[in-house]
């Protein structure tokens, strides 16, 4: 009977888990999904604003766009910043593992090129990450824990960024993340946000009637650049975000199955011992009448 109390004990702990495990599950799949349409919220806001730039640049010398942020002929940096993007907690598989591992591949690579890099963490993952092995850290910014990073957060994360490049504290800002995939966790890749290419900016062709544009052109030009590098940084930003919820709403559903498994097993176990008890009770049961039998057959002989 001990085997029979320890299994029903350990599925009673099992089933106190369950709703606990399927209320994580159903919360990560809500961030997923949140994620998921920002991102398509962004990229199609960026198509609107690409449509915008293609207007004004044609109109603008390329001269008047060059300024911190915009970079005309396009040098490799001597003093880099790497802003690497982990998520704020845990519970979302391998992905953290993923992303971490392949920043410090992307850091050494930089440094090979580079007299000095320095690390700028989003996430309290990755800034524990380095501080635990020693590395200095430029700036840390920690993600919201309970939802997806909004637009204004990620506008004063770039305010920041490019006051450091405007002070030369750097001169260049690569953003490591990890790209969106559904149903798998990508390997970090490293994207050039700031300076920006002036040849990288969409640029259309000069239409005819030209659009009518009130105000100076270049200051025009400058906010729509400036917005897109926003827009930029965000839309980085939230395919991270999209990529940790995803990992987290497949490792709670493999939690999930997981759980329904022990279950099964355990209450299959619980029953098989529960009959095998039953039958020992039987033939004790049974040995015990037949004692009792034996010495009475013995006295009718």
């Amino acid at each position: 009977m001990e085997d029979i109390e320890r299994i029903r004990e350990r599925l009673e702990n099992i089933r106190s888990v369950e709703p606990i495990i399927g209320s994580l599950r159903t919360i990560s799949a809500g961030g997923w999904r949140l994620a998921v349409r920002r991102l398509e919220a962004c990229e199609e806001y960026a198509e609107n604003l690409a449509e915008i730039l293609g207007v004004v640049l044609p109109q603008v010398p390329r001269n008047d766009l060059a300024s911190g942020f915009v970079t005309l002929e396009p040098v490799p940096p001597r003093k880099p910043a790497m802003l690497v993007i982990a998520s704020e907690r845990g519970l979302c598989g391998s992905f953290n593992d993923i992303v971490l591992e392949g920043a410090e591949r992307l850091i050494a690579e930089q440094q090979l090129e580079s007299e000095l890099v320095q690390i700028i963490t989003l996430g309290s993952r990755a800034e524990a990450h380095f501080l635990r092995h020693g590395r200095p850290l430029l700036l840390a910014q920690p993600l919201p824990v309970t939802r997806v990073p909004s637009f204004e957060i990620v506008r004063h994360l770039a305010v920041t960024l490019q006051g450091l490049l405007s002070s030369d504290v750097v001169d260049a800002i690569d953003v490591v993340y990890s790209p969106y995939r559904a149903g798998i966790t990508l390997p970090p890749v490293s994207r050039r946000w700031l300076p920006i290419d002036a040849s990288a900016l969409p640029r259309g062709s000069l239409r005819w009637p030209s659009p009518i544009i009130e105000g100076d052109k270049a200051t025009l030009a400058r906010r729509a650049v400036e917005e897109w590098a926003f827009v930029h940084l965000f839309r980085l930003v939230i395919e991270s975000s999209a990529s940790e919820h995803n990992a987290r709403f497949r490792a709670m559903d493999a939690a999930t199955s997981n759980l329904r498994r022990l279950i099964d097993e355990l209450t299959l176990g619980y029953h098989v011992a529960r009959q095998h008890a039953i039958t020992m009770e039987m033939l004790d049961l049974v040995a015990g009448a037949g004692m009792l039998r034996g010495p009475r057959g013995r006295q009718r002989r």
